[in-house]
């Protein structure tokens, strides 16, 4: 009988918003009513009425555009292990979702914390392309994956739990700065039901 034994890991992580996503939501808002009340009140101020339609129109548009940028500024990260294949979406407005990252976790060079004196991620930055992929709330939970995209080096910002740091470790356990308590496929052990017999 075959035995499966595949590693499939999955986690969402919500970006925190910040005072600057905050203002920029509100400065979309803002400019998108007062686009519309121009585009609709200049007819109406010169006596145009046949440009009503387009201007009804334009508003929609100038809407349903706001409502895209606005959205667009929530964003998550959904991380997946699937066996030694590591990937990174970024999903915008709950709905829009594109691939940020992916690559073989057996040719990552390094996945250590953010802060890890012996191995700072100062070594890998230079020429590097970097994705803060991370809620941004704290630091402390903060790894980061020094890896290669064809000929681009990447730097990857995430904030993984301790299943995606056993998986990262099982598949590269010399460039994973990471030590679980257990061995990935140790099985825990049964129990003995050790019956006692009843004297005569």
């Amino acid at each position: 009988m075959r035995v499966y034994n595949d590693v499939i890991v999955e986690k969402i992580v919500a970006k925190h918003l910040t005072a600057k996503d905050k203002l920029c939501r509100v400065i979309f808002v803002i400019l998108a009513v007062l686009a519309i009340f121009l585009i609709n009140f200049i007819p109406l101020l010169f006596g145009i009425i046949y440009l009503m339609l387009l201007t009804v129109s334009l508003s929609f548009g100038i809407g349903f555009l706001c409502y895209l940028m606005v959205s667009g500024i929530v964003k998550e990260y959904e991380y997946s292990v699937v066996n030694d294949e590591f990937s990174v979406d970024v999903i915008s407005g709950k709905k829009r979702r594109s691939n940020l990252f992916s690559g073989s976790i057996r040719e990552f060079d390094m996945i250590a914390k953010i802060n890890d004196e012996m191995h700072p991620v100062s070594e890998f930055e230079k020429g590097a392309l970097r994705a803060y992929c991370a809620s941004g709330i704290n630091k402390e939970n903060e790894w980061y994956i020094a890896a290669k995209m064809e000929t681009q080096k990447v730097l990857v910002i995430i904030e993984p739990d301790e299943r995606f740091l056993t998986a990262f470790f099982r598949y590269n356990p010399r460039n994973t700065m990471y030590r679980p308590t257990s061995k990935p496929n140790s099985k825990p052990v049964a129990k003995q039901n050790i019956k006692s017999k009843k004297e005569d």
